[in-house]
């Protein structure tokens, strides 16, 4: 029972219930366990080999190259719109939907030479995309797809968590439209992962996968309340642009 001073006048009382309200409800509230290293530095990223060897090669992304006794190749071979990249004038190589290791065994062929000989990699991968949100770090966005990464090396490379991410709610989104299934949600608990990375591993994205993080109760309640109550300095949300100078531009000499 709480015992309201009698002092207090109506308009105080009941504000002095509702902050009560809140504090209790605050308090009763399940708080979701917090990742103890939100930047998650010590997962292991997913290796190269791995990542290119399940890499599909499409336009308009950027191979680098190098091959052993010839020099006069091009360093950077960027994927034209037909699938191909222009080796030599004269030699045209199809890459289109396929793996790094099976275009450089191409490669090898066409020069006759040893695989061994053929250095490449992808330098620049501009084709395929996961899309990212929620609770992480930097604003919702399309983030370059690497090849099969695992989901916990993805949110790594990616910076990290927020500290009101729950780390037992992370939604990975799977459209499935060129497999012709329906779509599917996974609901993945990071913590229990960390703890077991070789789990950890066999989550791993696929092309336009949608990866999001969901806040915690705590926060979300947090979220709704004034900062003079809780102590807590929100995010200041980006400035847009001037109405002003975008009605009127100012310019500028070439």
């Amino acid at each position: 029972m709480v015992v309201i001073p009698y002092r207090l006048t109506p308009r105080l009382a009941a504000g002095f219930l509702a902050a009560l309200s809140i504090v209790c409800a605050l308090s009763g509230c399940r708080q979701s366990p917090v990742q103890k290293d939100p930047a998650l530095t010590r997962v292991p990223t997913t290796p190269l080999r791995e990542l290119e060897s399940g890499y599909i090669v499409q336009s308009p992304d950027v191979l680098a190259l190098k091959v052993e006794g010839k020099p006069e190749l091009p360093g950077q071979l960027a994927v034209q719109n037909d699938g191909r990249i222009e080796l030599t004038p004269s030699v045209l190589l199809e890459v289109d939907g396929k793996t790094i290791p099976e275009i450089a065994h191409a490669i090898a062929d066409t020069f006759e030479v040893s695989t061994e000989a053929v250095e490449l990699a992808v330098a620049e991968h501009k084709s395929q995309v996961v899309f990212l949100e929620g609770e992480v770090e930097g604003a919702a966005r399309a983030v370059p797809y690497h090849g099969p990464e695992s989901l916990v090396s993805f949110l790594k490379r990616t910076g990290g968590l927020t500290q009101a991410a729950d780390a037992e709610r992370v939604l990975l989104r799977r459209a499935n439209a060129a497999e012709g299934k329906a779509p599917e949600t996974k609901e993945i608990n990071l913590n229990r992962h960390l703890k077991n990375l070789s789990e950890a591993n066999e989550v791993r994205l696929n092309p336009y996968d949608q990866v999001v993080v969901e806040p915690s109760r705590k926060s979300i309640v947090l979220e709704c309340l004034p900062p003079w109550l809780t102590g807590v300095k929100r995010k200041a949300e980006p400035a847009g642009p001037d109405p002003e100078t975008v009605a009127n531009p100012v310019e500028t000499n070439p």
